[in-house]
């Protein structure tokens, strides 16, 4: 004969009926039912999204790992600006090492990005001068 399954309101019938009687309850009290909660992690993105912080709290994330990522070399002269639907905006400092990423660097950080966090998550990457930055003559 195969075990009945019980729903799963957390109370144990038996239980149920002892806190009854302990407590004197009517005979047809019924506990509250259970409340879901959230993890925070799983609030968290929801949240900076709706209040516009999404893109914010990607680009931190992803400069502290930016030196894994890119290289040692190319991060000194490189940094995450911008990341919006799926395209990733890198300032760099100097036209000389704008083009050497555009040329040899790009498809094998778009690579490792798309590794890390999913290739729907980074579509493409675009290379700017650092806005931040006073060129050298």
């Amino acid at each position: 004969m195969a075990a009945r399954k019980r729903k799963s309101s957390g109370w144990d019938p038996g239980r149920l009926q002892l806190e009854r009687e302990r407590f004197h309850l009517p005979p047809d009290y019924q506990p509250p039912a259970p409340f879901h909660t959230d993890a925070l992690g799983d609030l968290l993105p929801k949240a900076l999204k709706t209040m516009g912080l999404s893109n914010d709290w990607k680009i931190q994330e992803l400069e502290t790992r930016w030196k894994d990522l890119v290289g040692a070399a190319n991060a000194t002269h490189c940094r995450p600006g911008t990341w919006e639907k799926g395209v990733l905006t890198v300032y760099v400092d100097h036209n000389v090492w704008l083009a050497e990423l555009q040329r040899f660097g790009k498809v094998a950080i778009l690579k490792r990005l798309q590794r890390d966090y999913g290739p729907k998550s980074v579509k493409d990457i675009l290379f700017h001068l650092d806005p931040g930055e006073n060129p050298t003559p």
